[in-house]
């Protein structure tokens, strides 16, 4: 197991230093919790002595090689720390290799460049709740492994699986390919058929102008209130739950 340097720990916060390393930083008792129980290859435990204190029971109970924890002091632990009030614990983690993506998938959730980190992790964690194990993300996209991304995820980043850099057509002869817009069709009488991608759009311009014309139907959620539209993570919330349950 390589012990890293402080320094090289902190640079993992940018997208270019995990790119070259392979590697993202989770932090978080209950994150770490996840990676131990999906049984990721982790590195060591940074643990400050204020966690080892107060988490003995939980380290004595999850942590059986106790040569893996490296104590840590305050000041060290808010130096790797992505946050600005540290949890304590912090490790890294291999990104998953890069593997071929599946035609024979039924059902896919594709990420149009969706740029903020918190949306991204967000749409992560809620397609790991309702059952969607594989995520396409265009170029283009927020990085998955940002830190703020893996926040928001919760640890829903290792039980499924990411592809990044696909083009959407990639689905176009397998795949019918659904967005949402206010002019489609309603959500709540739509039928969705067997194989299918729901493409979830950028927060602010919607389904990028490349995407479109492989857009094959439109579905909207019907709005019983007010306002002018809904946050994507809500929006996709939304229609991934109906995605996997009609």
């Amino acid at each position: 197991m390589i012990e890293y340097s402080y320094k090289i720990i902190k640079s993992l916060r940018f997208a270019k230093h995990r790119k070259h390393y392979n590697k993202f930083v989770i932090e978080g008792k209950r994150i770490i919790q996840s990676a131990l129980e999906f049984k990721l290859n982790i590195g060591y435990l940074y643990c400050s002595e204020h966690f080892i204190k107060e988490n003995s029971d939980w380290i004595k109970n999850n942590i059986k090689n106790k040569s893996i924890i490296k104590k840590v002091d305050k000041k060290q632990s808010v130096r790797i720390s992505n946050t600005k009030s540290p949890s304590g614990i912090l490790t890294i983690c291999d990104i998953p290799p890069k593997k071929p993506l599946n035609m024979n998938i039924c059902r896919w959730v594709f990420i149009d460049q969706i740029t903020d980190p918190g949306n991204m992790g967000t749409l992560i964690r809620t397609c790991a709740w309702f059952g969607i194990n594989n995520i396409a993300l265009s170029p283009g996209c927020a990085d998955p492994y940002n830190p703020k991304s893996i926040r928001a995820a919760m640890g829903a980043n290792f039980g499924i699986s990411l592809y990044t850099n696909v083009n959407l057509h990639t689905f176009k002869n397998s795949h019918k390919i659904i967005a949402a817009d206010l002019e489609g069709t309603d959500v709540n009488t739509y039928v969705f058929p067997n194989k299918c991608v729901l493409v979830l759009g950028n927060e602010a311009h919607g389904i990028s102008n490349q995407n479109r014309k492989y857009i094959k139907e439109y579905i909207s959620i019907n709005k019983l209130g007010i306002g002018n539209s809904l946050n994507v993570s809500s929006a996709g919330s939304i229609l991934i739950y109906l995605l996997m349950n009609k």
